[in-house]
Formats: structure tokens, sequence, C-alpha cells
């Protein structure tokens, strides 16, 4: 029995200082990069969101597209956008996007010359 209480204290004591060193490097490499992305912090929260863009033709037929957003989520309830990308004929595209006026959280993206509206 006092054999192997040396080798526990010796085995524990091994086991801390390495945890100790573990977490000093970790908490470093945290620092470093934290340090390197503060500029990026925005993007980092960024998520993507899917929604749908309807046409809004008051006569005749209405169209939609697939359409992802990438921004996050404001106090307002509204995501603050960074990138819209739509889906049309089966690759996403980076497109241009513009507030509808008077609805909030509302936009609209122009492609193959229809206007499709989509809230997020």
């Amino acid at each position: 029995m006092k054999k192997i209480f040396p080798f526990f204290i010796l085995t524990l004591s091994f086991l801390l200082i390495s945890s100790t060193s573990f977490s000093s490097n970790n908490e470093s490499k945290i620092m470093t990069n934290k340090s390197q992305l503060n500029s990026d912090t925005i993007e980092l929260a960024q998520d993507w969101y899917a929604t749908t863009g309807t046409t809004r033709n008051p006569y005749g037929t209405n169209y939609s597209i697939s359409i992802r957003v990438n921004g996050y989520a404001g106090y307002g309830g509204c995501v603050s956008i960074s990138t819209v990308q739509v889906n049309s004929g089966g690759s996403w595209s980076t497109a241009s996007y513009y507030s509808v006026y008077g609805e909030d959280c509302t936009y609209y993206v122009s492609v193959g010359g229809e206007s499709y509206y989509f809230s997020i």
C-alpha cells in the first residue's frame, strides 16, 4: 500500500501539470485567433437563412424562387443582411437586394426580368 501511494501522487501531479499546460496552450491559441479575427467578428456571428421569393403579379401567374440570406438576427426582429443568393436554374448566384418601402423586413431581388419579394 505504501508503494502505491507515491506512485498515485506522482501520477496525479503529472496529470495536473499536463492539464494546466494544455489549458494555457488552448487559451493562447484562442486569444491569438480572437486577435486575428477581430475585424471579422460580425461575419463569424452570421448565419444562413432560407426563404422563398415570390412575384407580386396582381393579374396573371406568380412565380417563386429559392433564396438564401447570409446575415445575423438584429434586435428589431429583422435579419441584418450581408449577402443574398438566389437559385435559378440549379445553381446559387449572388444577387443585389433592395428594401421595400413601407414594409418592415421585406426585400426584393430582380432575376430574369422579374422582381421576387421575400421577408426575413
